[in-house]
């Protein structure tokens, strides 16, 4: 994979493709003749990288990189989040605060790659985002949309969303106006800016709109959102009180339209854990405040979980897995996504968490199919393997 990323971006090359004529290929092969094709390397390439993931521009891909090899591109104090730092890796670019990871962009010479969205959870959040919307109607490729991030970070999701679903209205609330800088100045992120006292307006939908100020205020002036993404945490790697409260939650479902959702992502534990049981007590508040809860499990990271939370609309049935992954397939294919969202959402489930006791996961619909029966057999649980792995490291 990485051989043919490597590649020179000619748009064709002439490759000869001849059959092998002798006996050792075989009488059935005989027949052929030998003949000259046209392959379009870009093509193979979008191909591949679909296949594998879009590897070279993966997180996993981001944690070859030798330690040795980082380097600070930017470093200040910032009153609300701590040290804020950019350590760069080759075309990476990590930021940091109170060395906390909380975003991860891939940069080139002209500056932030939006096609690139290299961490795993985030890709889940995305494409738990479109089946979500298309279950309601609405297609991000060609419908306008209107999508609004909490928290910028190193803003690759906002901007990937924007780059792929061009027709749609993404806008960013961030608190901090030394991340915004930091975003755009050394990550080479493209945003316009916006003002807290917009209701929403949607000048300058070329790219993402970033307005700075409290997202409960700023939400408060919205409505008719289609999804609320939730990402934030603090410098202490907690997600902020006040972003977890009862309160927000109230906020988020009254500027969501009455089919929208939140996508959220949190930290994952393993059964009985206190991370687990803060899953379990989000999900029951998120169905209280918003509406029908479905989980994600994060495959390759899963100290990471997806929630999301519906608006009771129509009443319709909840989706099913395969009416997810068809939903997620055709977008991302006519988007030119360079992963495949379908195959992340593949483990959905639908989540009870009114109990006193566990979380409950169960797949919609009872089909007993492939999907049904290998993809998530123990829910969105951390595998305990994992923890392990976690505290020998």
């Amino acid at each position: 994979m990485r051989a043919l990323s490597a590649l020179p971006r000619a748009r064709r090359a002439f490759v000869r493709v001849v059959d092998a004529r002798d006996p050792s290929c075989g009488r059935r092969r005989a027949s052929a003749r030998a003949r000259a094709r046209w392959i379009d390397l870009d093509r193979a390439e979008r191909a591949l990288n679909r296949w594998s993931g879009d590897f070279a521009r993966s997180e996993r891909a981001y944690l070859e990189w030798d330690p040795r090899d980082e380097r600070t591109v930017f470093e200040r104090a910032s009153a609300m989040n701590g040290n804020v730092r950019v350590a760069a890796f080759g075309p990476w670019r990590s930021l940091r605060f109170n060395e906390v990871e909380q975003g991860l962009t891939y940069v080139g010479d002209a500056g932030a790659d939006a096609d690139a969205l290299p961490y795993e959870y985030l890709r889940v959040m995305t494409a738990a985002s479109i089946g979500l919307c298309a279950r309601k109607g609405l297609d991000l490729v060609t419908a306008n949309g209107r999508l609004f991030y909490v928290g910028l970070g190193s803003g690759a999701a906002p901007a990937f969303a924007k780059k792929k679903f061009a027709a749609c209205d993404v806008e960013v609330c961030e608190i901090d106006p030394l991340v915004a800088d930091v975003a755009r100045e050394h990550l080479k992120v493209g945003f316009v800016d916006a003002r807290e006292s917009e209701s929403g307006s949607r000048e300058g939908t070329s790219m993402m709109r970033v307005v700075l100020g409290d997202c409960a205020s700023v939400l408060r002036r919205r409505d008719g959102l289609d999804i609320v993404f939730v990402d934030a945490f603090d410098g202490a790697g907690e997600i902020p009180s006040h972003l977890s409260e009862d309160a927000f939650l109230q906020t988020c479902g009254e500027a969501l339209k009455s089919d929208g959702s939140l996508v959220l992502n949190m930290f994952n534990g393993v059964r009985g854990s206190p991370a687990r049981e803060a899953v379990r007590d989000f999900a029951r508040r998120l169905e209280r405040w918003i509406g029908p809860v479905c989980s994600f499990p994060v495959m390759e990271s899963p100290v990471n979980v997806v929630l999301s939370a519906t608006k009771r609309g129509t009443g319709e049935p909840r989706p099913t897995r395969e009416e997810f992954v068809t939903a997620t397939k055709s977008v991302g294919e006519r988007a030119g996504f360079e992963w495949s969202p379908h195959k992340l959402v593949e483990g959905a489930f639908w989540v009870d968490a009114t109990g006193s006791g566990e979380m409950l996961e169960s797949v919609a619909g009872g089909k007993r199919g492939v999907l049904g029966k290998f993809k998530g057999r123990n829910g969105t649980v951390m595998p305990r393997e994992f923890e392990n792995v976690l505290e020998s490291d």
